[in-house]
């Protein structure tokens, strides 16, 4: 039996601009994707807490890859949307193919149980679990950056044209900066601060934003473009602030990294009513992810407080360990 570990992560800096190669800073989070893999006859069996049990044969699967090689080569995005929604476990096997393709199949049974909510790396969160159990399974002992590329290969069926953070930081842990053209950076930050996470209850929809910024993109290049320009200076703002330890100076830049994005309306009510309620108690907020729903950040000393005000409004709340350990083998 192996079993494998893989963290959440949280993007502070840098969502749907790190698609356009601006930076993106991000960091790993205590919350799990845990993967358990035994040997099996014949086919390669998946069974998932949120997505079901589903097994295909080693034909199956290559057949597989070929269709969705075809149509991410052929950029059918919308096409690979419709597959990926009528079989959820799609993409975890398109994982598994991507690595026999490389090193060989080998079947086996896999259990998935995962406590990721989305817009925290979910789904990279579960590739990056299978990746790395696989990989073991196979005798391999694949770098960070390789357990990365295939569970960014997953989110690809998922997302579409993902930038890749979710996966690499997931795959390295610690706190990272990143950029789709030159990669990973770890990033020494070695201080806490009082962070929650603000779940919306509304679901996310990170792969309908990308397409439609991308589709928004197409039509009104200079405008959008002006909007990540102004995001990537203040990611690198936001990048000194951490350096420095300056957590005013980084809530100052949240607000504005906010109030830039937001001007692609792809904020929710909900996001906003966080965002504002934060403000009003003297804190600083900003959706995570791929907006749209799902999560938002928020940075406070008063952290308590917020906590039972935002309860009361019928949000979830939690709090994670920020910098955690990436994807790992746990012993038996």
């Amino acid at each position: 039996m192996i079993k494998t570990i893989s963290p959440a992560k949280l993007i502070l800096f840098g969502e749907h601009a790190v698609v356009y190669d601006k930076l993106g800073i991000s960091t790993a989070i205590s919350k799990y994707t845990r993967a358990s893999l035994k040997d099996n006859k014949g086919k390669v069996e998946i069974n998932s807490d949120k997505f079901g049990r589903e097994a295909k044969t080693e034909q199956e699967i290559r057949d597989l890859v070929e269709k969705l090689d075809y149509l991410i080569e052929k950029e059918k995005i919308e096409e690979i949307k419709k597959l990926a929604e009528a079989d959820r476990l799609l993409p975890s096997f398109y994982v598994i193919g991507k690595l026999s393709e490389c090193y060989g199949y080998e079947p086996c049974s896999i259990e998935i149980r995962s406590e990721v909510q989305k817009n925290l790396g979910s789904s990279a969160s579960v590739f990056n679990a299978i990746a790395y159990a696989y990989s073991k399974f196979l005798g391999l002992e694949l770098s960070k950056d390789e357990i990365g590329f295939f569970a960014n290969e997953g989110d690809k069926i998922v997302h579409g044209r993902p930038s890749g953070i979710d996966a690499y930081t997931i795959s390295y842990g610690g706190w990272v900066a990143y950029r789709k053209t030159r990669g990973l950076k770890p990033l020494e930050i070695d201080f806490e601060f009082p962070l929650l996470i603000v779940d919306s209850r509304e679901e996310a929809r990170t792969g309908e934003m990308v397409g439609y910024i991308r589709e928004r993109r197409e039509k009104e290049k200079k405008f959008v473009d002006s909007i990540f320009d102004k995001l990537e200076e203040i990611s690198n703002e936001a990048l000194k602030a951490l350096r420095n330890e300056n957590l005013n100076e980084l809530g100052d830049l949240m607000l504005q990294y906010y109030e830039e994005l937001r001007k692609l309306n792809i904020s929710t009510r909900k996001l906003d009513e966080i965002v504002k309620i934060a403000k009003e108690n003297k804190a600083f907020a900003k959706p995570t992810g791929g907006w749209g729903g799902g999560c938002c950040v928020v940075l406070a000393s008063n952290s308590r407080e917020l906590e039972k005000i935002y309860k009361t409004k019928g949000y979830e709340v939690f709090t994670v360990k920020l910098g955690e350990q990436g994807v790992r083998e746990l012993a038996e």
